[in-house]
């Protein structure tokens, strides 16, 4: 009796062993976030960060997002989440122009000093007119934003006239960065952001086209001494967050829903919001640390407004190759940030 009892037991303890070892156990989805900007620099301390616990939260914690640094250069980025390499990552468009012809449109000079409006704006103007185009293929697109309004910075020559520029070799990061500088009369080079000092500090330039977060943001401070201020910036620089498409087709419908909520207009506001504080923080700093900064006098800025004419006819042709009504969108991306603005 004894022993049919314990064989009893023992069989409904092997039963219970296979069910726990067959039960489906929630794993926790991991994404690599690779981050080439500093691991001190506020787009990392209160976007990247900030929105990865946001992710997490928002699952229940089935989702994680993990920033790590860099696996590669920052131009690879964009084919390092394509591939797989990473999961996600921020990628500026300038640097792989060749694909985000449409995104140009949003860069173009003098649209507006705030980086909310900006940044929301595009954010529109893309779900509206741009998606159909379909230029981020292969990627899921988590949201756009803007940098800028970018200004130029000189490491020894005052810019006062247009003549200035001449012979100047200024930093640029490709795309309408590099027209601007070639526009202007001065000698473009190319240097991913966080080499800038780098190049500015042994001479190798003599300025750099960025916004003026980025100047203390990339420790670039003690290395330049002028910048020259336009209203809107002489160029302004489209963002995106992008995720490896295969790692978002395989979260759960619910976890695709949670983390929807946190993509779009809610990127745009976290990075505009705080580019806004951090520009205005930046020029304070500059201030500080002996950087004379000018506003462009009316005959620079004629001279400027002149040289610039071309960029946005150019960019309505490419547009139009793509089938998109480039002037409809840039009269709507305009609107938008110009009621944002005022909000």
């Amino acid at each position: 009796m004894k022993m049919k009892m314990k064989m009893k037991v023992r069989a409904v303890l092997l039963v219970l062993a296979g069910t726990l070892v067959s039960a489906p156990v929630s794993a926790q989805t991991v994404w690599k976030f690779s981050n080439w900007l500093p691991p001190t620099h506020p787009v990392t301390e209160h976007v990247i960060k900030v929105w990865a616990k946001q992710v997490e939260e928002a699952t229940q914690g089935r989702v994680k997002v993990d920033v790590i640094a860099p696996l590669g250069a920052p131009p690879a980025h964009l084919d390092l989440v394509k591939n797989g390499v990473a999961d996600a990552a921020c990628i500026t468009a300038n640097y792989t122009a060749s694909r985000f012809t449409l995104l140009r449109g949003l860069e173009l000079p003098f649209m507006s000093n705030q980086n909310s409006a900006m940044s929301i704006a595009a954010q529109r103007t893309y779900d509206k007119f741009f998606k159909k185009a379909n230029e981020f293929d292969g990627i899921k697109l988590g949201g756009l934003s803007m940098v800028g309004p970018y200004q130029i910075y000189t490491t020894k020559k005052a810019i006062n006239t247009i003549d200035d520029f001449k012979g100047q070799k200024i930093r640029e990061a490709g795309g309408l960065t590099k027209d601007v500088v070639e526009a202007l009369g001065a000698t473009p080079f190319f240097a991913p952001a966080p080499q800038t000092y780098e190049v500015l500090s042994k001479g190798v330039g003599d300025g750099v086209l960025f916004p003026p977060e980025s100047i203390p943001g990339f420790k670039v401070t003690s290395a330049v001494r002028h910048g020259i201020h336009v209203p809107g910036g002489f160029n302004q620089a489209a963002f995106a967050l992008i995720i490896n498409e295969g790692k978002w087709k395989a979260l759960s419908p619910a976890d695709q829903t949670a983390v929807e909520k946190l993509l779009g207009e809610h990127w745009a506001r976290l990075w505009g919001e705080l580019w806004d504080k951090t520009n205005a923080a930046g020029i304070e700093q500059m201030k500080k640390d002996g950087v004379e900064i000018v506003d462009a006098s009316p005959a620079l800025l004629a001279e400027v407004h002149k040289r610039f004419g071309g960029f946005e006819s150019g960019w309505l042709a490419d547009a139009q190759k793509k089938g998109v009504d480039g002037k409809a969108a840039l009269a709507f991306y305009r609107a938008e940030i110009k009621a944002l603005e005022s909000k």
